[in-house]
């Protein structure tokens, strides 16, 4: 969890490990009060061998077992349960699941539900408000916009051939040719929270280079196409922050 987290520049998080009210089994929990003792010991044990901070919630397992969930803040300060493990005794007792020990002797296996990011779209939210749409750029839905100065037609040829190349790398580059001035360009690259521009003009293609920018930082000045395309190209690689 702690890889992925840092990936996505969660910093604030907590283990919460759920357990089961033993007044309502066979009612909310399934009836095997042993099996609820075993999992829960090893779960909780789990939690203290690795050092992990953890809150302990009881009457909030699964049926099927106790579980831990793993709670995150996203930048505003709002709470997201983005990640699970569950320890599931009962369904493979259910579906006479079995394997042999070492000594042959069969056995039911424990289930493992593991959901490390949580459902997709759950997850995806969750992103959405961390970043308020500002993703870093591998993350970014639309990672970067040529804008093109004017309508030369060989300043609009040089912008194609950088997204041809863009795109060739599987960048997920787009080209504003619109007929409108620069500054409107920009600005609704800005408003779109498009990650990184490449603004060309027609020194720009005399130089085979591009003017970069990037969202909320303003100009970077001009690059040589082949270092801006690569250091992009390596950013996206890193999955940089």
């Amino acid at each position: 969890y702690l890889k992925y987290f840092k990936l996505f520049g969660i910093e604030k998080y907590l283990m919460r490990f759920s357990t089961h009210d033993p007044s309502k089994l066979g009612q909310k929990f399934v009836d095997e009060p042993e099996l609820w003792k075993q999992t829960e010991v090893m779960t909780r044990n789990v939690l203290k061998n690795s050092g992990i901070n953890y809150i302990e919630v009881p009457n909030e397992a699964a049926f099927y077992g106790p579980k831990i969930d793993v709670q995150a803040w996203s930048a505003i300060g709002r709470e997201f349960s983005i990640a699970t493990n569950q320890v599931d005794f009962a369904q493979p007792r259910r579906f006479d699941l079995r394997y042999k020990d070492r000594d042959n002797v069969d056995k039911i296996p424990l289930c493992i539900h593991r959901a490390p990011l949580g459902t997709h779209e759950r997850f995806i939210g969750f992103l959405i408000e961390h970043y308020a749409g500002n993703f870093p750029l591998w993350l970014a839905p639309e990672q970067l916009r040529i804008l093109p100065i004017g309508d030369d037609a060989k300043v609009l040829d040089y912008s194609m051939l950088i997204l041809n190349e863009l795109r060739a790398h599987q960048v997920r580059a787009e080209l504003d040719d619109s007929t409108d001035k620069i500054n409107g360009k920009i600005q609704r690259a800005e408003h779109m929270k498009v990650h990184t521009m490449f603004v060309i003009g027609k020194r720009d293609m005399d130089a085979d280079a591009v003017s970069v920018r990037i969202h909320g930082k303003g100009n970077l000045g001009a690059k040589p196409r082949g270092e801006a395309i690569a250091e992009i190209l390596q950013s996206i690689k890193e999955r940089r922050a």
